[in-house]
């Protein structure tokens, strides 16, 4: 949990913590080998500004999720929202009230205005298919194409294995796909048995969900089977239009 220690905002991470402890999370506790919440003034102290910023970043970098309590303003929590959003991590902004600055909300991949929302949204990642991380998009409008040759599943008629390349190109808006995590994500389709158009349409669906693109397309070509070789193709545009071939 990340917030406002410079501001007064201390007791409202602590109070955060223990919350989520309650409801049985492991909570990375930022002040249990520090605690400068006392500080008024760090420019005399480069030395401790350079500890305390290296030790928050390692707790970020240990965390599964960030929650950053986005109603208070805070420079390092933003730098840490955003830093962790970079590497790929969730990252939750908490609004119980009011936000004047849209930076906090940007970097968050999910926002909740009360504890319930973020207690949802928390047991929902967990449950999240692996691998569809995201970040922010920071570089504007481009288009994107990924390959992956390692794609199985099972035919669901005779139960063999299915071999693919997938193709995903896409042009993001607010969020891009962390490239890093494909593999994880591909790898959920293994034993799993599916027809062509099937897998093409569950990628499709998972990708707009995940970063809600101006378009997608997809195609994975499959290994040949009887003689005939698949190619199967959709695409997904943001209004609404979806075109299939094969």
């Amino acid at each position: 949990v990340c917030g406002s220690v410079g501001y007064g905002g201390k007791e409202e991470i602590t109070r955060l913590q223990a919350r989520l402890r309650l409801a049985g999370y492991v909570v990375v506790d930022q002040f249990e080998d520090a605690d400068y919440s006392g500080i008024s003034d760090f420019r005399d102290a480069p030395e401790l500004c350079r500890n305390i910023v290296l030790r928050d970043l390692e707790k970020c970098r240990e965390a599964d999720v960030v929650v950053l309590i986005a109603t208070r303003p805070s420079f390092g929590a933003t730098v840490e929202a955003l830093l962790s959003a970079l590497r790929g991590k969730p990252v939750v902004a908490y609004c119980p009230g009011e936000v004047r600055s849209p930076w906090p909300l940007y970097v968050s991949s999910h926002v909740a205005k009360t504890v319930n929302e973020l207690l949802m949204i928390l047991e929902g990642l967990g449950k999240e298919r692996a691998g569809l991380r995201t970040l922010p998009n920071l570089q504007g409008e481009h288009e994107a194409t990924f390959t992956y040759s390692g794609f199985t599943c099972l035919f669901p008629v005779t139960g063999t294995l299915d071999r693919a390349t997938i193709k995903v190109r896409y042009v993001p808006r607010g969020r891009l796909i962390e490239y890093e995590s494909l593999k994880d994500y591909f790898e959920t389709f293994k034993g799993k048995f599916m027809h062509h158009e099937e897998v093409v349409a569950t990628i499709l669906s998972d990708v707009v969900k995940a970063v809600e693109p101006e378009l997608v397309e997809v195609e994975a070509v499959f290994e040949e089977r009887s003689g005939v070789r698949a190619r199967v193709t959709k695409m997904w545009r943001k209004n609404g239009q979806t075109s299939s071939s094969s």
